[in-house]
């Protein structure tokens, strides 16, 4: 359930990101013909202003919506001098290199 949970929040995260960067187009181009200065500056500065914060704004969501709902073979684990990481494991069900007993 927790990988269903994960993609649907991280979804709903970019998709609300896209959202308000079109709104971010509009705005830009609305406040560039409204300025008596240098249109792509105005632009740039209302674009940018409002699309960067926007993108580290979702990033640093996904990365806690993982952190909360780790996906299947996904753990949260304290890993010496580097904190909490979220980490993938496999178990192996069987080796690839037959085993000879000796006996």
């Amino acid at each position: 359930m927790n990988s269903y949970r994960q993609t649907l929040y991280s979804s709903i995260i970019r998709v609300a990101a896209n959202a308000v960067m079109v709104g971010a187009i509009f705005v830009g181009m609305y406040q560039s013909a409204h300025s008596s200065g240098a249109s792509e500056l105005v632009f740039c500065a209302w674009f940018f202003g409002i699309t960067v914060p926007t993108w580290a704004g979702a990033f640093w969501l996904t990365k806690k919506v993982r952190q909360i709902y780790p996906a299947e073979f996904q753990s949260l684990v304290e890993l010496p001098r580097l904190g909490q990481r979220l980490v993938s494991w496999h178990v192996a069900e069987t080796s690839m290199c037959p085993v000879i007993d000796r006996r």
